[in-house]
């Protein structure tokens, strides 16, 4: 094997399963994944946080290592995603005032004006146990008009305001997610929110400006993120997803990989779809004889917790400060847990808008294994991971990469 210091690696590191993709990039920004690998990492991960840091950096190292046999190139540097409660989003506002340059009392707004607003704005204080993982510019406000989405050079205006929004994660989920990848003898390179990370691969820049919203459905946690104008205004994570469902499902008195097998191969989630005739024997907990399961129980169980899912996406939605109406683009879910029949009824009815499920695109594969919303977050790790590459330092609203140095530089710091 060689190492390939032009290939991008993206780790999702899920509750259930840890998921490594790595892929180039040619001259005119085609993208081609050359490898994947996935771990089975049980009780590593509980509400988004490591909790068994060498048995989640064993999973990481045999992810990465089917990745590495695939592609046939070695995986030094990895971008990883954080998911659960402690992230969180906050709003900042910075103004300034400009200087006059006639006697119409106004001045004519530059770049460095708006550097010193966007600088204004990022200056809030947040909780010494927390790090940044990400801010970007959402609009800018001029002598009180506001919802301004570019940068108003230019413009003449007594004062001027930014607003941004940063991502917050909790310092200590930071470092043991860090020292589970140095375990597994990998460096990270970079951090971000598992919903941006969807987001990346799964939504268009269309969606994006015209105002949608994300979750990502996983086994343990569902991620959510809000967009409008072109810009992230609210991310949020709660404790619910397909492990839940597994759970319900063992009620029924059988072991988890039975109800697993129930849940992804034979329930539904909408009861519109219910198969009043059909049944299924399956083997007792203990091997203790087995039970017939009707269509119609199974399903009721799991749409009782899918609807409760999709309540909190509801909720966090609403937490954005934005009506219904002001997301015509929708819900776009993804994740593993993104895939049962009926989802999108299901969603639809409890949200009140249109649902549709998010597949990662945008780019070449070896294999077709990656066209699945269970890939969403890895794939959008080596998205974001090439942005950053060729963005340097350019101002950007969605997944800004500004103060990329100074994320490495706090994650380095974390000792």
């Amino acid at each position: 094997m060689r190492v390939d210091h032009r290939s991008i690696t993206g780790l999702d590191i899920g509750t259930n399963v840890i998921t490594c993709v790595t892929a180039e990039s040619d001259d005119i920004g085609n993208i081609s994944i050359t490898g994947v690998g996935r771990a089975e990492s049980p009780d590593g991960i509980r509400e988004g946080s490591i909790v068994d840091v060498n048995g989640v950096a064993e999973a990481i190292d045999s992810a990465i290592e089917e990745a590495e046999s695939l592609s046939s190139r070695l995986i030094r540097e990895v971008f990883v995603n954080i998911s659960g409660l402690h992230v969180r989003g906050i709003s900042g506002m910075g103004s300034v005032s400009i200087e006059r340059t006639s006697d119409n009392g106004c001045g004519e707004i530059s770049e460095q004006d708006v550097e010193r607003a966007e600088e204004a704005a990022k200056s809030i204080g947040f909780p010494s146990t927390s790090v940044v993982l990400d801010i970007s510019i959402t609009d800018y406000s001029v002598d009180g008009i506001g919802q301004l989405h570019r940068a108003p050079i230019g413009l003449r205006a007594e004062q001027l305001s930014a607003r941004v929004y940063t991502i917050l994660a909790d310092k200590t989920a930071v470092l043991n997610l860090k020292t589970a990848v140095e375990i597994a003898g990998r460096t990270v390179s970079g951090i971000f929110p598992g919903a941006l990370a969807s987001a990346k691969v799964v939504l268009s820049d269309d969606e994006i400006d015209m105002g949608v919203a994300l979750a990502d459905i996983g086994a343990g946690t569902t991620d959510v993120a809000v967009f409008r104008n072109g810009s992230v205004c609210h991310v949020g994570s709660f404790l619910a997803g397909g492990n839940l469902i597994t759970g319900d499902l063992r009620s029924l008195r059988i072991s988890v990989s039975q109800a697993e097998k129930l849940k992804t191969d034979w329930a539904v989630a909408s009861t519109s779809m219910v198969d009043t005739k059909q049944k299924i024997s399956v083997t007792r907990v203990g091997g203790r004889g087995t039970v017939n399961v009707s269509h119609a129980v199974a399903s009721q169980i799991v749409s009782q917790r899918v609807e409760e899912i999709f309540e909190g996406i509801h909720e966090e939605i609403s937490s954005s400060g934005l009506n219904m109406n002001e997301i015509p683009a929708g819900l776009v879910i993804t994740g593993g847990s993104s895939q049962l029949p009926g989802m999108t009824d299901v969603g639809r009815d409890v949200v009140g808008i249109p649902v549709e499920v998010g597949v990662p695109n945008k780019f070449e594969s070896v294999t077709s294994l990656v066209i699945d919303p269970s890939f969403s977050t890895a794939i959008g790790l080596v998205m974001l991971g090439l942005e950053i590459g060729k963005r340097g330092t350019g101002r950007k609203r969605f997944g800004s990469g500004n103060y990329w140095r100074q994320i490495k530089d706090i994650i380095s710091r974390l000792r």
